[in-house]
Formats: C-alpha cells, structure tokens, sequence
C-alpha cells in the first residue's frame, strides 16, 4: 500500500505511473465537472476543487476529511460522491451527517484487510447531526480504532491537521497521534501542511505527520518552498512487524501547461530533500528542541497572520509585512466584492483561528510566550534551524 499527501489539481490533469497498489491520499477539494457553474462557500482562504482524479493502475482510495471538500457546499460533496462512486474509487471522511462522515473503509491489500479513518481538525464544512460535511476528529476516533481492529489486521487513521508550511508538528498534533497508535492504530497518515513533515516509528506503529503537496496545480505554488514535492510512504503490511520505506515525489509540469506529471526525484533533489527530512525527523528525538521550534512557528505563525485575523495589536512594520503577504491577499480579495459584509468577515477569521485547533495552539503558544506564562524556549539552535526551513518568516519572530 502507498500513502500520498494532498490532491488539489483544480483544471489541471495528472499523470503519475504507479503499479496495481492500493493508494490513499487526500482529495482537498470537491471532483467537479470542467467548467462547472458551482459557487464558492463564504470562507477564509482559496476554494480549491478538481476535474479529474488522478489517473494511475493502482486503486485508489480518497480521505475526504479536510478543509476543502465542502468550499462548494453540499452540491459539490454530492458530485464528488457521485463522481467517485461512477469510477469505483473508495472515500470516506465527508457525508450527508456526522454519522456518514465518520464512516470507515475497508479494503484488502495482498490478503490483509486495512480498516481506514479520515478525519480532520474543525475548520469549514464540519458535519453536524443533521448537516452534510467532514468528520472533525474527536473522542469518537479511540472507539472507532477500537471496533476496526475486532474486524480487520490493521488500521490506518488519515488525519488533517497542521499549521501550514511548517516542517515540524506542534506538540499537542504529535501527543494526539501518539495516541492513535497507543489505542491500536498501526498508521497515522498526516496531511495539510503542503510541505513536507518528518515521520518516526512509535510502538509497533509509524507516523507521518505530513506528507505535502502530491498533486496540485504549480503554478498556486511556485513561490512556496518545498511546496512541490512529497513525502509518500510504502508500507507492507504483511510483514510483522510492518515495514515501510520512505518515497519523493516531485510536480513536474508539462510544457502544454495542461498536465501536471509525478515523477520521481533527480540524484541531486534526491539529496536536498532527503537533507530537509533529516532536519525535520531531527527533533523528534529531542523534546527540547522540538518544543523550542514549536515555539519557532508558533511566534513567526503569530506575526504573520495570527495576530492579524485576530485584530490584535501588532507593531505596525508587522501588521504591513503581514497584509501584504500572499495569504492576506488571498483573502481579502476572496471576499471583496462578495455579499460578506465586515462583521461577516471578521466571524469567519475568527472562528478560522479558534476551531481549528492547530490555529488555536498557535495562538495560546505565542500569547504564552509573549507573557510569560510560558517559559520561552528558543535557543540560537532553534532560531537558526526555523530560518533555514522556515524562510517565509525571516525577519519577523
């Protein structure tokens, strides 16, 4: 079986050669049809979609539990439903309830029956007892582990959760996964960084915390580093214990613009990514470190939008770095012109921050720090490696 990151083509098509394995990956966005006349959820943040699924032998089966599979509302989980269902392809994660949404799959790989789970941190679209959307992870996940593993030989929990563009997890993500396998998961397949995250071994199971972008459109990240190449995962799950071994894949685009290829790594990208993993698998092994460059991100995170979406006071040269950044302007022109007025507007960055519970960590992180009520860990180590692998926040921690 492989494990693969995120999926958001938009009109692009893909092309990636792979053998008859089972393929999970994450489908961020709704699969709707070319030129399609659905219309955007109020949100923050791009609304992202797809018109083909990517296109392999291999069988693959969709995690749906993210923040964009509802960015078309319930018309647009109803066609990618559809859509799914006329090709054969497996998904769960989303539905028409919460009970729907948090539905597993079970497939079979060379004799061994693998129970999947998708589920995701709140941000847009959660389902709700009556309402169509996501599966939210929650204490529910525990039970659900529990009565897969009556059923099958193992269990895979595909979760969607992280601050974006940060190579290492926050503490609370890492303990959280730790915890999935402690209850019997034998996988933890972590998603929605977009770049690349480390991966340990922990009990007799393995986690990845990220596995970045897969197959997405280049051009929206062209200017992110490391946003266009992934971790993937081989694992076989007919060895006891598991064993599994580390894949890179870089987005390749073809010169007619229409086709995004996958294709393996050069000797030298071979050599730098592998380098970049090193130093995110690095402080896995050392609490201390890994809590300083938590802190890293959670202060860099804090100035560049944090504070912002928040309306809190910033010194000024930080609010300027901030709004003008991609990320804000992405935003700001996602609902200008649209029916949101301001207070709408300020609801949503609101809610963005403080149900998402990465944004929320985030937050209580930096005020912590910023007050003193957390002991500031940051050591000429940390900063130096967060500049190294954090370059969007050089100059602003």
């Amino acid at each position: 079986m492989i494990l693969l990151g995120d999926c958001a083509l938009g009109n692009k098509r893909c092309q990636w050669s792979a053998g008859d394995d089972i393929v999970l990956t994450n489908l961020e966005g709704p699969l709707l049809p070319p030129n399609h006349f659905f219309s955007p959820m109020p949100k923050a943040g791009p609304s992202l979609f797809a018109c083909e699924a990517p296109t392999a032998v291999a069988t693959f089966v969709f995690a749906l539990a993210n923040n964009h599979i509802m960015d078309f509302g319930v018309r647009g989980l109803e066609e990618t439903l559809k859509s799914l269902d006329a090709r054969g392809i497996r998904s769960c994660g989303a539905g028409k309830n919460i009970h729907a949404a948090r539905e597993s799959v079970i497939v079979n790989d060379k004799g061994v029956d693998i129970g999947i789970i998708s589920c995701c941190e709140a941000q847009f679209g959660v389902s709700r007892r009556d309402t169509a959307g996501v599966a939210e992870f929650g204490p529910w996940v525990y039970r659900a582990i529990r009565q897969l593993r009556t059923k099958v030989d193992a269990v895979i929990v595909s979760v969607h959760a992280a601050i974006e563009d940060s190579p290492w997890p926050s503490l609370y993500i890492r303990e959280l996964y730790h915890s999935f396998i402690d209850a019997g998961a034998a996988v933890v397949h972590g998603h929605h960084s977009h770049v690349p995250q480390g991966y340990e071994a922990y009990g007799e199971g393995v986690i990845f915390y990220g596995m970045g972008n897969f197959a997405v459109d280049p051009d929206k990240w062209l200017d992110v580093p490391n946003g266009l190449w992934s971790l993937g995962a081989e694992i076989d799950f007919t060895a006891k214990p598991l064993r599994w071994r580390p894949l890179i894949f870089v987005i390749r685009q073809r010169t007619d613009l229409d086709t995004v290829m996958i294709e393996g790594s050069t000797p030298e990208e071979q050599i730098a990514m592998m380098s970049y993993l090193e130093l995110c698998n690095r402080p896995l092994n050392k609490p201390e470190l890994l809590e300083a460059l938590w802190q890293e991100v959670a202060l860099r995170s804090y100035y560049r939008y944090g504070a912002v979406y928040m309306g809190f006071h910033v010194p000024f040269l930080m609010k300027l770095r901030a709004c003008v950044s991609k990320h804000m302007l992405t935003i700001k022109n996602m609902v200008s012109g649209s029916a949101i007025n301001p207070a709408r507007y300020d609801y949503l960055m609101w809610y963005h921050m403080v149900a998402c519970e990465s944004h929320r960590q985030m937050l209580a992180t930096a005020l912590g720090v910023l007050c003193g009520e957390i002991r500031d860990l940051r050591t000429n180590e940390s900063h130096l490696l967060a500049d190294e692998m954090l370059p969007w926040s050089c100059g602003r921690s």
